[in-house]
């Protein structure tokens, strides 16, 4: 028997349920911590939270962090179980009685996936939010393709994702269209000023932020960087992040190798992980970022629009990037950056020495970058939206008849 909520009060502070796979806090998924965070002006917010290894290393600071934002964590859960009635009936009943009635709840990433079974114990909407992979190898995949299938009939689901191209996945899989959306991630502009950067008198810095998964693209960047750095002596490519799983660490170690190979072992340096703040001064400190993804057909994976570039396009920096998935969305041709086809080795060497000698070409392209996030990717504006998407989705379900909302 599922506990059936009261459609929340027009004038009434909701409470939304957050499931997300990962451990709740800024350096475990940044993405989700910013949009939560964004969301408390606006509900009563409660996040169930899981177990996956975050992009980052561990904040041990995440619950009162949490606490001071107003948001409520129940932590530890199996969230991949949450579809299971046995594991979402007692959920459903603890959470309720711990945090009173719940209006809606919103499926991050892959969390999204696991919501249904609570949705139907809570007899709530869901609201699904997807970042890239969720979006295109798991949509038809064996372990999530007929929770994705289940969501897709649900009444009242509302669906975003962070890219365009990412819509057209999910209106292909068959989301109903008038019910799925563009919501780009946004940044924190407070966290990110424009950076002084010097325009003579040091060689070129370059930092890619990413983990280290073939689609991220980091051989053509190599491949790429060596071609410009014998036209930019001097030059320095930093490589920011680091490996969730054991294939990522075979992929960082092949690429470690083929640094030595090639000679470039004093110009491309492996930084390893580090915090959000800390990759915000690197960014500040770099004359460029790039972004060389490519898609893999074995591994089908598709960008977004990644988040590395919204932060340092946050700081003044121009962007070299590839033309792929939703990087256009933000690195616009010759305005905030250079694209340049996938695997276009010397194309990427090319828009390198571009900006390499032009240190008012990189001015500006930098300070464009920085108005198209305050426009397009202000966290600030994007939670509002994202507030404005889950009202209309709580009272387009209250709207249904007790059938259709139990179908």
């Amino acid at each position: 028997m599922s506990i059936e909520a009261q459609p929340a009060t027009r004038g009434a502070v909701p409470t939304v349920l957050h499931v997300s796979a990962f451990p709740f806090g800024p350096s475990h998924h940044p993405g989700v911590w910013r949009t939560v965070c964004g969301l408390a002006r606006h509900f009563r917010n409660v996040v169930v939270s899981g177990r996956t290894s975050g992009y980052f290393q561990d904040n041990s600071d995440c619950d009162r962090l949490a606490a001071q934002a107003g948001i409520q964590v129940l932590a530890d859960q199996d969230v991949g179980a949450l579809n299971d009635r046995e594991v979402a009936a007692p959920l459903a009943a603890t959470i309720v009685q711990r945090y009173g009635p719940i209006d809606a709840i919103v499926g991050h990433l892959l969390g999204g996936a696991r919501t249904f079974g609570l949705a139907r114990q809570l007899g709530v909407p869901v609201l699904t939010f997807f970042h890239g992979d969720d979006a295109n190898i798991h949509l038809n995949g064996t372990k999530y393709g007929a929770d994705y299938a289940e969501l897709r009939a649900a009444p009242g689901a509302f669906f975003l994702a962070v890219s365009q191209n990412l819509v057209e996945r999910l209106i292909a899989f068959g989301m109903p269209p008038e019910r799925t959306f563009l919501h780009h991630l946004g940044v924190d502009l407070a966290s990110y000023t424009v950076a002084s950067r010097p325009e003579t008198g040091r060689p070129v810095k370059i930092v890619m932020a990413g983990i280290f998964r073939r689609q991220k693209g980091h051989q053509m960047a190599i491949r790429g960087f060596a071609e410009f750095v014998r036209r930019f002596p001097g030059a320095s490519l930093h490589f920011i992040g680091g490996t969730l799983k054991p294939e990522q660490q075979q992929v960082s170690e092949e690429l470690m190798a083929l640094v030595e190979r090639m000679g470039l072992g004093a110009a491309i340096r492996f930084r390893g992980r580090m915090p959000v703040e800390a990759l915000a001064r690197e960014f500040a400190d770099a004359d460029v970022a790039l972004q060389s993804s490519v898609f893999i057909p074995e591994d089908r994976q598709i960008e977004g629009v990644p988040n590395a570039i919204l932060e340092a396009m946050a700081t003044g920096l121009p962007v070299v990037a590839t033309r792929h998935g939703g990087i256009p969305e933000a690195v616009l041709h010759q305005r905030t950056g250079l694209l340049v086809d996938e695997w276009d080795i010397e194309g990427l060497a090319d828009a390198l020495s571009r900006l390499a000698a032009d240190p008012g070409l990189r001015r500006r392209y930098g300070l464009e970058g920085r108005r198209v996030v305050e426009e397009q990717f202000n966290a600030a504006r994007q939670s509002d939206l994202m507030a404005e998407r889950i009202r209309k989705m709580i009272e387009a379900y209250a709207a249904l008849n007790r059938g259709e909302r139990s179908a």
